[in-house]
């Protein structure tokens, strides 16, 4: 080995060592974030599947939703518990941003910038949202973090002829993940730009979504008999059919932007426009410094915006907040060259006190968050406690809309309670607010439902009523419960 190969090898070993600290850095902020979830995390109801390995319950999302990387993890014959799952989650989700900022800084940042960009991109309140589904996700964050790993690894060209295999993929797991892989590429240093190379660039990738589309649709074809994806009923779907009902559509695409705005920014709007002014003044940097670095970013972030109002005016579905988390990763890097450009125009102790100061408001809110969420799994564990004692099926009666922490961790549908609590007992859980008929030898003063708010639970022959309170917290939720049971 002559002294230059020795140099480039060790040269090479301490970037990756410095990566893999930067990735452990990150993984500690997003732990810390998320610690009142770590021990017993939120679950969303249509994520048990995923936990416990049961494909029949997630087989029709393969058709309705073109799920099919989440399907085959499904198939899976390991159960893991819940916490180890959603370190795994996190560990990857570290991985991808790790690898992120990276490749997006260099040496222009140093670690602790870079870790703080990292965070802000990580905890905003879409990823937040998406995290409660960790179960299912793991396969996808999988694909992130191995692309993202090669793309420290790999030259830009390599990267984006791989996004050939790797946006198809990713698409089978969640609709806005190849828009993650499009990022690394839009966000790297070091790279030559051009108009023409940004054309190509999003042409390759528009390429391969369309590629990931078809074979969706081709697997949905061979499987289910339909060449498409049918969108569920739950998603309101009004597909537009004439000019008239495309441009009544658009109100839905303008309602999901400023859903993305406002509740993006937990629903604060002094930090809503606190983050759109620093917003500005970060691309307004970046464009006078770099004007292809800038317009790379804009044009990433504007193309999916646009992908997902094409959905929405197209099939008039309710398109959720959580589709949005991509815009998270192009303002988090316009931040840190923003602050860098502060940094090296003399202003030091103002480029760190916004980068913390931006941190800080990340990590505390989505800290807030994480602690609200917990309330569910803390409140069903105090109530899987007292029904251990007891067996043979559990008839619940009133509604979980009653329990103030079932609404403020916005449990989605009565099958929530019922997972959550048959996991933890193993007994048969019946919600007699969705199947009445399977309640009705009870007797009248249970099954009414407890007369205040709390629970209790009841012996009865050959199993146990556990009493809520008959009145929801919020009484729309209610309407919206009844709704869901009529058409279902």
């Amino acid at each position: 080995m002559t002294l230059a190969t020795a140099e480039i090898t060790g040269t090479r070993l301490r970037a990756a060592a410095q990566l893999w600290q930067l990735i452990g850095m990150v993984f500690a902020g997003l732990l810390l974030a998320a610690l009142f979830q770590l021990p017993d995390p939120m679950i969303r109801h249509d994520d048990y599947p995923a936990l416990l390995a049961d494909p029949a319950l997630f087989y029709t999302k393969t058709l309705s939703e073109g799920r099919w990387l989440n399907y085959l993890w499904h198939l899976r014959e390991v159960v893991t518990p819940a916490w180890v799952n959603y370190l795994a989650y996190q560990l990857l989700w570290a991985i991808y941003l790790g690898c992120l900022v990276h490749n997006a800084f260099g040496r222009e940042a140093e670690i602790w910038q870079r870790v703080m960009v990292a965070l802000i991109a990580g905890l905003c309140l879409p990823w937040i949202l998406i995290s409660q589904w960790f179960n299912t996700l793991i396969p996808g964050m999988a694909v992130l973090a191995l692309y993202a790993w090669l793309a420290t690894r790999l030259n830009e060209r390599a990267c984006r002829w791989l996004m050939l295999v790797f946006v198809p993929v990713s698409l089978m797991a969640y609709t806005t993940y190849p828009f993650l892989i499009l990022a690394l590429s839009l966000t790297r240093a070091g790279v030559a730009r051009s108009a023409r190379d940004l054309a190509g660039l999003l042409a390759l990738f528009v390429a391969s979504f369309a590629l990931g589309m078809l074979a969706i649709y081709s697997l949905n074809y061979l499987e289910h008999g339909i060449f498409g994806v049918p969108m569920a009923e739950w998603r309101n779907p009004s597909p537009a059919h004439d000019l008239a009902s495309a441009l009544e559509n658009t109100k839905l695409a303008w309602q999901f932007l400023s859903s993305l705005a406002l509740k993006g920014s937990y629903a604060n709007a002094p930090l809503m426009l606190l983050q759109g002014a620093v917003l500005a003044a970060a691309v307004w940097s970046v464009l006078r410094q770099d004007r292809w670095r800038a317009l790379y970013m804009l044009s990433g972030a504007a193309l999916g915006l646009g992908l997902i109002c094409l959905q929405v005016i197209r099939t008039g579905i309710d398109m959720p907040l959580r589709s949005g988390g991509f815009l998270w990763i192009f303002f988090a890097v316009f931040l840190g060259l923003f602050v860098i450009s502060l940094r090296d125009g003399g202003r030091e102790r103002l480029s760190c006190n916004l980068l913390f100061g931006a941190t800080a408001v990340y990590v505390i809110f989505a800290l807030m968050l994480n602690h609200t969420y917990a309330r569910w799994p803390q409140l069903s564990r105090a109530i899987a406690a007292e029904l251990q004692a007891g067996q043979g099926p559990v008839y619940v009666t009133g509604t979980y809309l009653s329990l103030d922490a079932a609404v403020k961790s916005d449990l989605q549908k009565a099958h929530a309670v019922a997972f959550r609590l048959e996991h933890l007992t193993g007994r048969e859980i019946i919600m007699c607010e969705s199947k009445p008929g399977a309640c009705a030898a009870l007797p009248d003063e249970l099954r009414g439902g407890l007369q205040r708010n709390g629970y209790e639970v009841r012996p009865v022959e050959g199993g146990s009523v556990l009493m809520l309170s008959p009145v929801a917290r919020k009484e729309e939720k209610m309407q919206a419960a009844r709704k869901r049971r009529q058409e279902g």
